[in-house]
């Protein structure tokens, strides 16, 4: 597995710059509405990243490298895992170094609730979006990714309204953050023997 996250870094060096830089952007921004697109990222880059082995056809040479179907499965939810976390920590960050500049606390238990939000919604569409890439590959998986991206851009201009906003506060106010944290992990979590299966169905073709 090793081998695979190196193979991925690589990749990365070339467009992850780029997608760190939008998101220092949307970080910086005094509004944690905007962090909702961290969501369309985290997909995106992983779309962009299966792409890739299948331009290259390295996805047609994986079944004869030694790594388990398991394992390839893995490291793509470990990247994307990893960057939801690299995400939170510029939003932390940037709100914290803008914030100070005004005298505000740097982090209240409304910006928390938020986050830990667009952070379950991240892993969510993780969850519900990995095993169609792994069972049809990126062709037609790019078909439900669309569905997912309107949904979240959905999602992200209703947030911009102050009513809506307001409704969901008074509902997370109710739970506890690691609540949606957890139920984030649980949906990302579940959804691992979904992709396995549909990656080994894909490779028998």
């Amino acid at each position: 597995m090793k081998g695979l996250l190196r193979k991925d870094l690589y990749v990365l060096r070339g467009i992850g710059c780029i997608f760190i830089l939008m998101d220092l952007v949307f970080s910086l921004i005094p509004d944690l509405r905007f962090f909702a697109f961290a969501a369309f990222y985290t997909m995106l880059l992983t779309l962009i990243l299966m792409q890739a082995d299948e331009q290259c056809k390295f996805d047609t040479l994986l079944p004869m490298l030694p790594v388990s179907r398991k394992q390839v499965v893995l490291e793509t939810y470990i990247i994307g895992w990893g960057y939801i976390a690299l995400i939170t920590a510029l939003a932390v960050s940037g709100q914290a170094l803008v914030w100070s500049h005004t005298g505000r606390m740097a982090v209240d238990r409304a910006y928390l609730l938020l986050l830990c939000f667009d952070v379950c919604l991240s892993l969510t569409m993780q969850g519900l979006v990995l095993p169609v890439l792994f069972r049809y590959g990126t062709a037609k998986g790019r078909l439900i990714l669309m569905v997912a991206i309107g949904a979240v851009t959905f999602l992200s201009v209703s947030l911009m309204t102050g009513t809506v906003l307001t409704g969901l506060l008074g509902v997370l106010m109710k739970i506890r953050s690691w609540h949606l944290l957890l139920l984030g992990a649980a949906l990302s979590l579940a959804s691992v023997p979904l992709s396995v299966a549909g990656y080994a169905r894909r490779i028998k073709k």
